[in-house]
């Protein structure tokens, strides 16, 4: 008799624990969560901290963006908020924002999750200019099995300016589909 809401209960837990997963794993947790942020930016909303931390990975081998608290309608930043290595410069310069700024976050959680490391190491946001600095290392130079279109994908997703990002996160589904056929079929993949 009094409002209320649900909420889907979710099993497992969030990849900051993983230290590296396969590649097709990989791709399967940015698809999902670029079908999230599709929607989400249908909507002219941004999520604004993608991270490791806020990407839930279920038993069933699924991905789930979590943790709205800090999403925004797409436009002029007013505060600066997220994870410092999954910050786009945007962010930091309280730019205009736009769903570019989410699949630069996108694709620092593919590197860390390829990697192992972060594309751009900082603690504090106070570092990021520094980071910045330096080309991160081809994640395919890293781990040799990673596929050469995954590897540009990601650093794509991961350019500082943002007119030489991946566009959306519709043609970030589409070419991880390219990649790795078995997310064109509803199939699930553990965490190896």
């Amino acid at each position: 008799e009094v409002p209320y809401y649900t909420m889907e209960l979710l099993n497992g837990g969030d990849l900051a624990s993983v230290e590296r997963l396969p590649w097709q794993t990989t791709c399967v947790v940015l698809h999902d969560v670029a079908s999230a942020l599709a929607m989400l930016h249908s909507r002219g909303l941004l999520h604004r901290d993608v991270s490791i931390r806020n990407v839930h990975w279920t038993t069933n081998g699924r991905a789930k963006l979590i943790d709205f608290g800090t999403m925004m309608s797409m436009g002029l930043g007013r505060d600066v908020v997220g994870t410092p290595p999954f910050m786009a410069p945007e962010v930091v310069q309280l730019q205009a924002l736009d769903g570019r700024a989410d699949l630069f976050a996108l694709g620092a959680l593919g590197y860390r999750l390829l990697t192992g490391r972060h594309a751009f190491p900082a603690r504090r946001i106070s570092e990021l200019r520094d980071v910045w600095r330096s080309r991160p290392v081809e994640p395919s130079l890293l781990v040799p099995d990673v596929p050469p279109e995954l590897s540009n994908l990601v650093l794509r997703a991961l350019t500082l300016e943002r007119g030489g990002r991946v566009r959306s996160a519709a043609e970030m589904m589409e070419q991880l589909r390219a990649i790795t056929p078995i997310l064109g079929e509803d199939v699930a993949v553990g965490v190896g």
